[in-house]
């Protein structure tokens, strides 16, 4: 069974006896930080998707780019 020991400093806060870390009670805190972590991963989600998309984007634009060139020497050839 795990022992605490509150820290004088703070009352949110207790010392895990078995790995001498200090450790929040704040069950608040603890939700915030839940809720701030999991935004923070759907941001990172959402980003590295736009990054994706952008990347295809400009593949594509190559892709258009160099067919352009293409039918334009075809084109001058063809004169």
């Amino acid at each position: 069974m795990k022992q605490y020991l509150k820290v004088d400093t703070d009352t949110t806060l207790v010392r895990d006896m078995e790995s001498n870390a200090i450790v929040s009670r704040d069950m608040d805190e603890y939700s915030k930080f839940l809720r701030i972590s999991e935004r923070k991963y759907q941001e990172k989600i959402k980003f590295d998707n736009l990054k994706s998309d952008v990347d295809s984007m400009k593949s594509d634009i190559e892709e258009i780019k160099n067919l352009l060139k293409s039918i334009v020497q075809n084109w001058i050839i063809n004169i």
